[in-house]
């Protein structure tokens, strides 16, 4: 059984609304090694670990990277390596993946004038950051970001972006189809929080009514991520609403009932490309084969 310690870390982290998903990731991750590191001998066998890993999943039902984080750990585990260097390993093929995912970006955004992107994607901002270390100011795309409310997530990308040298376009999330008629960015960016076998992704609400003006004007809308949030099974999904408090906390009449959705599910069709670390694709199914030939490599080698 887990320590209190570490049950009490992952409630605060259940609480986390700003970082991106991979940035829950990570910071459960720590979580982890900490506790493990506290009492190695209590995660001598898989079963302990599980145990623990489970309680972690839990933290966000929408987030299947840390279902996928949970296989890694396994994975790792039944290959031999020593439990106490998991959480470094785990990081390691993160690290790897974000690498990977950020030098098939790049070439992307680095061609563009005007990006447009919705709540704050970790990956997304990691290649931002990469480009505005290698060109100029006067070379960088502006962006044009939304709130991304109740939790604002869109204003932390913003202050993040112009101390990097980025001007930035700021909106409220109602202005998303006058943005794109007006603005007209080259091309629209979002993360993901889960990618279903068939396409479809989980990400932010308010992704999915920008990805539906993006169709409607003919702009790109892609969707990127590391193969860390795809599910190669399709499991049950669904929309859970967060505290009420997030947007009516004072003053609310009786009568008045709250729906507070945090994250909501993009149509494959309305998706116009994946980026991820294994190149550009049109379809996910793609990207999914060459995750089983990389498995396929690993048991053989």
């Amino acid at each position: 059984m887990y320590s209190e310690t570490f049950e009490t870390e992952i409630n605060k982290l259940k609480a986390d609304k700003i970082s991106g998903s991979e940035e829950i990731v990570r910071k459960a991750i720590q979580i982890i090694k900490k506790e493990i590191d506290n009492d190695p001998t209590r995660y001598g066998k898989i079963i302990d670990l599980v145990e623990m890993l489970r309680a972690v999943i839990i933290i966000k039902k929408e987030m299947s990277a840390l279902r996928n984080v949970l296989i890694y750990f396994i994975d790792f585990f039944q290959k031999g390596v020593a439990v106490e260097d998991l959480a470094e390993r785990v990081i390691g093929k993160m690290d790897d993946q974000r690498n990977n995912v950020n030098d098939k970006l790049l070439p992307i955004i680095s061609k563009c004038k005007n990006i447009m992107t919705f709540s704050r994607s970790s990956t997304i901002m990691y290649s931002l950051r990469k480009l505005s270390e290698q060109v100029g100011k006067d070379k960088l795309p502006d962006l044009t970001v939304f709130e991304s409310r109740p939790a604002l997530e869109g204003k932390k990308l913003a202050l993040e972006a112009t101390e990097m040298g980025y001007k930035v376009n700021y909106l409220v999330d109602a202005a998303m189809s006058m943005a794109i008629i007006t603005l007209k960015p080259d091309l629209v960016l979002i993360g993901a929080d889960t990618i279903f076998p068939n396409g479809n992704v989980v990400n932010k609400i308010g992704c999915q009514a920008l990805a539906l003006f993006a169709y409607q004007n003919k702009i790109p809308f892609y969707v990127v991520s590391s193969s860390l949030k795809l599910l190669l099974k399709a499991i049950p999904f669904s929309i859970q609403s967060y505290s009420s408090s997030d947007i009516w906390s004072k003053d609310k009449p009786e009568g008045v009932k709250i729906y507070n959705p945090y994250f909501e599910i993009i149509p494959k069709k309305l998706i116009r490309g994946y980026v991820t670390e294994f190149g550009f694709s049109e379809n996910i199914p793609d990207v999914r084969i060459e995750l089983e030939k990389e498995y396929i490599h690993e048991m053989y080698d």
